[in-house]
């Protein structure tokens, strides 16, 4: 059991909304992955939290200028003031492409004979390999809207998609999707994981999520949610199969 916070100390977290870490609903209520888990972390123990929600773009310099007092997905990369939290989530992007295509795709370097649509900031993300990527614009793109990934490679207008895994799955399986989402798919696992964390202001409120992160891990808290959103409705995908990596 998750023991009771002693003493509440209000924090205002940003998130952004990015189905199915974090889902606003039409009334304005938040949902999903990554959004319960910091909520349930932060309110274990000495932190009465408020969600924000703000553009991903705008975390950060929101957080430099001090109008939210905590943000997540951070990590120190971002070389932010304050501190960040233990890793509340691992991000896995990878390299999707049909299965039908057999395309070998081992490194970055090797998409850069493919037609690929990334999500926006990939080049900054991902590494000099997708970096480079950029200095042919007739082949590579950035999009902000990744359902517009999901059509582009189900309907044929791109060879191969980068997303976050969890995140481009979720789209298609949404009815907004418009194509047919049945067919298989290959992932190629070309990238590192990333670990995010939650970026505090303040030392005292990192110390005191880090304490909550670890008491919803020992309860089964934290596996419950993740379980639950990983392979309950919401996550389920049908009969496809997948092929993880490939090269």
């Amino acid at each position: 059991m998750v023991p009771a916070a002693t003493a509440q100390t209000d924090i205002s977290i940003g998130f952004r909304a990015s189905a199915p870490y974090v889902i606003r609903a039409n009334d304005g209520s938040l949902s999903g992955l990554e959004y319960e888990l910091v909520m349930q972390a932060a309110g274990a123990t000495g932190i009465k939290p408020r969600a924000v929600l703000t553009p991903f773009g705008r975390l950060p310099e929101d957080f430099r200028r001090g109008s939210i007092q905590a943000f997540v997905p951070a990590n120190p990369a971002m070389n932010l003031p304050g501190c960040i939290s233990d890793t509340v989530l691992v991000y896995r992007n990878m390299a999707f492409s049909l299965q039908s295509r057999a395309l070998s795709i081992a490194s970055a370097t090797d998409l850069a004979a493919l037609d690929v649509t990334a999500f926006q900031n990939a080049q900054l993300l991902l590494g000099p390999g997708v970096g480079s990527l950029m200095l042919n614009p007739d082949r590579y793109r950035e999009v902000a809207n990744q359902m517009l990934q999901v059509r582009a490679l189900f309907s044929g207008r791109t060879d191969v998609v980068l997303a976050e895994r969890r995140i481009f799955r979720y789209m298609m399986r949404s009815p907004e999707a418009g194509v047919n989402t049945d067919q298989p798919l290959t992932e190629h696992d070309i990238f590192p994981p990333t670990h995010y964390g939650v970026a505090f202001q303040r030392q005292d409120d990192c110390i005191s999520f880090n304490r909550g992160l670890a008491a919803i891990r020992r309860s089964g808290v934290y596996d419950e949610v993740l379980r639950r959103w990983d392979s309950g409705p919401q996550a389920r995908s049908g009969a496809r199969p997948v092929a993880n990596p490939a090269g």
